[in-house]
């Protein structure tokens, strides 16, 4: 089958001959016919099958030139994604005049789009800017024949839920729709039931390749050596240009900083930074200005950048695909490049044999002493999954079973904490942290020792100077109000779920077990009348 026997329009075809685009992939063969019959789609396929033109293609084909109003809209999650997706539609109207595109992506002058808004055809954009236009009344959907959603999986996960759904509900009934999504989750699932009723499928294998003339390679170190690796790997390979992909925002920024320090220059692209910056990071990078580039995986969507001779993966990302389009950013264009990963559990060396088998590559593992790196023991090589932590700090240590959050900068954590101490350390099941001190068994900033309930003199607490507060006892008629689940400054009794003020607990509950015997007091109903008595006299 060949694109002449898919598209009548005659500039859209000197346009694709121009591409040097002759034969439709599978998922054009499929789509294209469908949309042109007025379908509802929905897509399951990879980056790199070809769907942009899949539904650019009938778009183009059933546009209406002569009504300068919005006929299509597209969404996509990220602005990289969607200034990529103009790309693609403006090499398929080189030949097609008169054809005008409106990107709506955050971090861009409204302005600009405010006055493109006014005579276009096709809208492309992100939910939160598309959302923006909707509630200023920038553009109405009168004329919106065709919506488009994009890698709907990864808006989800992006938290783009509400922005869909009121797309939606500006839309027209009739309007139609494709969606396309990497994954059948549930969530996605029920996006497309809610929205098109009913809809065709397809299902298109995963495209995604990796080119033969990359080296790929992985080092397993433990997560307190990663840096130093980092900087090993600089020393012995001295690339011309390369990426560090990261995959939090806030590491990429720890990553720049270390790099300057040892006088590699370098840049960062994150969801933090406005459109403008990424851009002129990008454009500083790709002229050679600065060595390093540095990213997340959403903020480098769409990027093709040559020359790009090495790759790190300082973090493994989640998704098994993703690391498959970092390789992919060296060894362009027939280029040989290298591609290094750190590891440093065995959850993603586990990954790392997965992303082999699922993408038949190889992946050799590099002993970290070629890089004057110690080799952890066999405790430090499952110190990430074994016991079930995930993410972890930016040169600090985590161990059994941590759960999210960051743990010290050159702190440690032990046994399933959930926070982290700021500079100190964390033992057995505490949740929060203290600042500048110790846990053991949960306080929360300091220890409280409580002992029997006797009459007390004057001088019977003290604060001393380790910030643990000692009390030797409260007279029974001025005891602080007891309660089962958590006192200010009381006793609190086996696993509730917050923590006394100043109080101990014990052996990791949830706010823990207190030690000392329940104190006796003022039983309920003595406690209920003194607070009456109490409002009561608040009242006159």
């Amino acid at each position: 089958m060949t694109f002449k026997e898919l598209i009548k329009n005659d500039r859209v075809l000197k346009s694709l001959e121009i591409m040097d685009f002759t034969t439709p992939t599978d998922i054009q063969q499929q789509a294209i016919p469908m949309f042109l019959e007025g379908k509802n789609i929905f897509g399951k396929s990879s980056t790199g099958t070809g769907k942009t033109a899949a539904f650019a293609l009938p778009i183009l084909e059933k546009l209406d030139i002569k009504n300068r109003k919005p006929q299509a809209l597209i969404v996509t999650p990220t602005r990289e994604l969607a200034s990529q997706i103009i790309d693609v539609i403006r090499k398929l109207t080189s030949r097609y005049e008169g054809v005008k595109l409106t990107s709506l992506i955050g971090g861009a002058e409204i302005r600009k789009q405010l006055l493109s808004l006014r005579d276009t055809h096709i809208i492309v954009g992100t939910p939160g800017r598309i959302n923006d236009h909707i509630i200023r009344r920038s553009f109405n959907f009168d004329n919106i024949k065709t919506i488009i959603l994009d890698e709907a999986d990864e808006m989800l996960k992006m938290g783009f839920k509400n922005e869909i759904d009121e797309i939606f509900h500006r839309a027209s009934p009739e309007v139609q729709i494709g969606l396309f999504s990497a994954t059948t989750s549930d969530k996605v699932m029920s996006l497309a039931y809610n929205y098109m009723k009913q809809y065709e499928t397809i299902i298109v294998d995963n495209a995604v390749k990796v080119n033969d003339n990359i080296d790929n390679r992985f080092i397993y170190v433990p997560r307190n050596k990663k840096v130093d690796l980092l900087l090993s790997i600089f020393e012995k390979h001295k690339p011309q240009a390369a990426i560090i992909f990261s995959n939090t925002k806030s590491n990429t920024d720890n990553i720049l900083d270390t790099l300057r320090d040892n006088n590699i220059t370098g840049v960062v692209i994150n969801g933090d930074k406005r459109q403008s910056e990424r851009t002129r990071a990008i454009n500083r990078f790709r002229k050679g200005e600065v060595q390093v580039l540095i990213a997340t995986d959403v903020a480098a969507r769409g990027i093709d950048i040559k020359g790009v001779d090495l790759v790190i993966n300082f973090d493994i990302p989640r998704d098994n695909e993703y690391i498959i389009h970092r390789i992919g950013r060296t060894g362009r264009n027939g280029e040989k490049g290298s591609a290094i990963s750190i590891v440093d559990g065995r959850g993603t060396l586990k990954q790392i044999k997965e992303i082999e088998h699922e993408y038949k590559i190889e992946i050799y593992e590099v002993d970290p002493s070629e890089y004057g790196i110690e080799k952890g023991s066999s405790s430090d090589r499952g110190s990430r999954d074994d016991r079930g932590s995930r993410g972890g700090s930016y040169g600090g240590s985590r161990d059994r079973g941590s759960r999210g959050g960051s743990s010290s900068y050159g702190g440690s954590r032990d046994r399933s904490s959930r926070g982290g101490s700021y500079g100190g350390s964390r033992d057995r099941g505490s949740r929060g942290g203290s600042y500048g001190g110790s846990r053991d068994g949960g306080s929360r900033g300091g220890s409280y020792e409580s002992r029997d309930r006797q009459p007390r003199s004057d001088d019977s607490q003290s604060r001393n100077t380790s910030g643990s507060f000692k009390s030797n006892a409260y007279p029974s008629s001025e005891a602080p109000r007891d309660r089962d689940r958590g006192s200010f400054g009381g006793s609190r009794d086996r696993g509730s779920f917050g923590g006394s003020r100043g109080g101990s607990r014990d052996r990791g509950s949830f706010g823990g077990r207190y030690s000392s015997p329940k104190p006796t007091g003022p039983n309920r109903k003595e406690r209920r009348a003194a607070l009456q008595s109490k409002a009561d006299f608040i009242e006159e």
